[in-house]
């Protein structure tokens, strides 16, 4: 798989967007389990417990380092055998470089280190290609795209093919750079999106003729964007909607939308928003929850509910259609999880678990 940077979709010039990207969520599993494997990074490894699904309890099985320090980004191999990791700490210590990780996954959910290899500095992102043989990476620092091959073994390869990304942006202190963020397939598995913060774009790369929509938040203007791409020859976009993440009337200054996904069957779309004011009230940390609109994707606001923690970010669903969903809290040392009602998006807490700075939570069935 060759990477081709074809263009960017460049926003408004006061735009300064995190630009974490979801178009489609995957296909999970019917039922769930009685209990679930859950896999947290901290500040200096990563926790595997047991979730008690009925109980809403849960049992630590291990620490481990197996995925590194300082995990930004951690997803299953397609095979669901193999847990890859990207980390900000340098690579046998050489400076500007990060780590990419894959780590073996026992039938009991432990982990046993498979191999690691250098990325570019700051990765904070992964995606594998569709037939599983392919690790794309996003580095924040090091503002490129990296691939690396896969085997069947879960060992990865030497850094293969690099793009580098170049610009900066309006906002000082934020934007001097250009800075992936994050790197996702399309659908199809033919379209690469990477948002860049330091310049305000996205780049788009192995394109084919096709008609997609997919949603861009935005970190520094808390906004959700409902970006149409009608026609890749032509280099075609047009912003269909841009939604608020936060609560009509609400002062945006120290806040900061972070992620975003949608549901699996395609009717839900949610967002974290972080309060960063350090003696703010807990519960300005939320979930902006939208329904979608089935024919055109466009967002309707259905309301907002609290995360149960500070710097609310990462979030995952459950391997049960999302029923329910896991929450880092990183300024309040605690993970959350809550039960979804797959019929009108609603959110509820069921559960915590102390953590230390929790970066980055992943169910696994």
């Amino acid at each position: 798989m060759a990477i081709r940077k074809a263009f960017f979709i460049s926003t408004l010039a006061w735009f300064a967007s995190q630009c974490q990207i979801s178009s489609a969520a995957v296909k999970l599993r019917d039922t769930l389990p009685a209990s679930l494997q859950l896999y947290v990074a901290e500040a200096l490894d990563v926790k595997l417990y047991s979730f008690d699904t009925v109980q809403g309890t849960f049992f630590m099985q291990q620490t481990t380092d197996a995925l590194g320090p300082n995990v930004t980004w951690m997803d299953l191999d397609k095979t669901n055998k193999f847990l890859l990791s990207t980390s900000v700490a340098n690579f046998d210590k050489r400076e500007k470089t990060g780590a990419v990780f894959s780590a073996a996954i026992a039938p009991n959910g432990t982990l046993t280190p498979v191999n690691v290899v250098p990325s570019p500095e700051g990765p904070v992102s992964l995606e594998g290609s569709p037939d599983g043989k392919i690790v794309m990476v996003a580095s924040f620092t090091g503002a490129s795209l990296t691939s690396y091959k896969l085997g069947a073994d879960g060992k990865l390869s030497q850094p293969g093919q690099n793009v580098i990304f170049t610009g900066s942006g309006p906002v000082p202190g934020r934007q001097a750079a250009a800075a992936a963020h994050q790197v996702q397939l399309d659908p199809t598995g033919k379209l690469l999106l990477v948002p860049d913060l330091g310049s305000d774009r996205s780049e788009r790369s192995l394109l084919k003729e096709m008609e997609i929509s997919f949603y861009v938040v935005c970190e520094l203007s808390n906004e959700v964007i409902v970006v149409e791409l009608s026609d890749i020859q032509a280099n075609t976009v047009s912003f269909k909607q841009v939604i608020t993440t936060l609560p009509k009337g609400t002062n945006a200054t120290n806040f900061f939308a972070a992620e975003v996904l949608i549901t699996p069957d395609g009717k839900f779309l949610y967002v974290t928003n972080r309060q960063t004011t350090p003696d703010a009230r807990v519960d300005d940390n939320t979930f902006a929850i939208y329904a979608r609109n089935q024919t055109d994707g466009t967002l309707i606001p259905f309301g907002f509910s609290p995360t149960g923690g500070r710097g609310s970010q990462n979030f995952a669903f459950s391997p049960d259609k999302a029923a329910s969903l896991v929450v880092t809290n990183k300024d309040s040392n605690l993970v959350t999880i809550h039960k979804r009602d797959p019929g009108s998006g609603a959110l509820n807490q069921i559960a915590s678990v102390p953590c230390l700075a929790p970066s980055v939570a992943l169910f696994r069935g």
